[in-house]
């Protein structure tokens, strides 16, 4: 891994642009949060662009920017669930090797399968969740707490409101495992589509290396990531406290990788239609509105495990 000014530079700039994007988790605004949400952009299009070098330069930069300007603890928290996430998600779509070794042509190289990218981004930011939850404490007592809060805001807001022993316990127990579930799915729905985006900024900036994937077509979830995704999601149902809890954020956010399989299968299958609008239209409308829909889609993407990898020619051979 080499470091030149070139990188170092591109690494700086992109960290503080991702350290600012950052900031919208402090200020609490409406702008400010969905800013939040483009905070892994930066870290991507540097590595993406430029190398693995100047992603890991970004995402140091960025923490410690954080940690200056707001607090070492916030630093730690962003970094665990965005930093480190975009600057592997972009280093392992910068792997290569000789297709020969698989097989192939002689004079290509393939690269790393996308597939393998979202499995491995989904089990990284469950990992990075539970070591913020274990961070912060995230357990039975905090959310007993955090439910005492709730409705006492709700019964602020409105006198009437009867918050029953029924309504309690629902809400807690919600809080205790739907929510890191939510809260894994959507992180990797964000990092995604970060993603993608930067991969399309790279492509047409001209820097990007890796040729550009097929996502309807390739974007799925491998095999392996379905015997994972059935186990957390057992130990899920069966297991309780924190061991439920954890299998509970690691099946949410395979969950969240199988739906955007859905999705992206969708896409592929339409092409060429002449419904094709309005099936999609329909499909992010039924997902919007009706959150059951979305097991629709997990279907879908667990019943497509096809894993491709893009090709390009070797550099190393040309004559």
């Amino acid at each position: 891994m080499n470091y030149n000014s070139k990188h170092i530079g591109t690494g700086v700039l992109a960290g503080l642009a991702a350290a600012l994007l950052a900031s919208g988790v402090l200020v609490q605004s409406g702008l400010a949060m969905v800013l939040y949400v483009l905070t892994p952009l930066p870290i991507f299009i540097a590595a993406l662009g430029w190398g693995t070098a100047a992603g890991l330069i970004a995402a140091a930069t960025a923490s410690i920017a954080v940690a200056i300007f707001a607090a070492p603890m916030v630093a730690v928290l962003i970094a665990l669930t965005s930093f480190i996430p975009a600057a592997t998600g972009a280093y392992l779509a910068g792997l290569a090797r000789p297709a020969q070794e698989l097989g192939g042509p002689k004079d290509a190289l393939v690269w790393y399968p996308l597939p393998d990218i979202m499995f491995r981004l989904a089990l990284l930011v469950s990992v990075s969740f539970v070591i913020v939850g274990s961070i912060i404490g995230y357990g039975e007592e905090m959310v007993r707490e955090l439910t005492g809060a709730m409705i006492a805001s709700l019964l602020a807001s409105d006198p009437q409101f009867n918050a029953s022993d029924d309504f309690r316990e629902m809400l807690q127990q919600f809080l205790l495992f739907g929510l890191p579930a939510i809260q894994a799915a959507t992180s990797l729905m964000f990092l995604t589509a970060n993603f993608y985006l930067a991969l399309r900024i790279t492509e047409r900036s001209g820097v990007l290396r890796r040729p550009r994937d097929n996502w309807p077509a390739t974007l799925r979830m491998p095999r392996p990531a379905l015997l994972v995704f059935a186990l957390t999601f057992a130990s899920s149902m069966f297991l309780s406290g924190p061991a439920s809890m954890i299998a509970t954020t690691f099946a949410g956010a395979l969950a969240a990788g199988f739906i955007m399989a859905g999705l992206a299968l969708i896409h592929w299958r339409t092409r060429g239609a002449t419904w094709r609008p309005f099936a999609l239209w329909l499909a992010y409308f039924l997902l919007i509105i009706f959150a059951f829909s979305a097991l629709v889609f997990l279907v879908f993407g667990l019943l497509d495990t096809s894993r491709g990898a893009p090709l390009s020619k070797d550099p190393s051979q040309n004559s």
